[in-house]
C-alpha cells in the first residue's frame, strides 16, 4: 500500500523548486523572529484617561502565554512577528523540498542479517 502512495507522490510532485540550501540560506538570513500575535487593549483610568497596552500572545506547553510589550518596543515586535510568519512559510517550503529530494533519491540497500536467515531454516 505504501508503494502506491509513494509512486503517486513521485508523479504528482513538481520537479522544479528551490533547493534545500537556498531555503536554508533564507532561513538563516531572517533577523529576530517570534511566534504569536500582538493584541492591543485599552484601559480607562479613574481620571478618564485612556491608555493603550500591547501584548504578545503565543502558545507554549499547551497554554496561552502573554508578554507585555513596552510602547517603544512595539515596532520591533511587529517586525519580529512578521518574520515569524515568514519563518513558518520557509519551514513548510523546506519540508516539501526535503520530501521531494527523498522521493527522487535512490532507496537505500536493504540490510540482510544472518539472524533472519537462520530463523528461516527448519531445525
Amino acid at each position: 500500500m505504501l508503494d502506491g502512495i509513494i509512486s503517486n507522490m513521485k508523479t504528482t510532485q513538481p520537479s522544479t523548486g528551490r533547493t534545500r540550501a537556498e531555503i536554508l540560506a533564507d532561513i538563516a538570513s531572517i533577523p529576530d523572529s517570534v511566534q504569536g500575535s500582538i493584541s492591543s487593549y485599552t484601559v480607562t483610568t479613574s481620571s478618564g484617561k485612556t491608555i493603550t497596552y500591547h501584548k504578545l500572545q503565543y502558545w507554549a506547553d499547551g497554554r496561552n502565554h502573554a508578554i507585555h510589550i513596552p510602547k517603544e518596543k512595539l515596532p520591533d515586535f511587529e517586525a519580529a512577528v512578521e518574520n515569524g510568519r515568514r519563518l513558518r512559510e520557509l519551514l513548510a517550503e523546506l519540508t516539501e523540498a526535503t520530501a521531494r529530494d527523498m522521493l527522487s533519491s535512490d532507496p537505500p540497500l536493504k540490510k540482510t542479517s544472518s539472524r533472519s536467515r537462520s530463523r528461516a531454516r527448519p531445525r
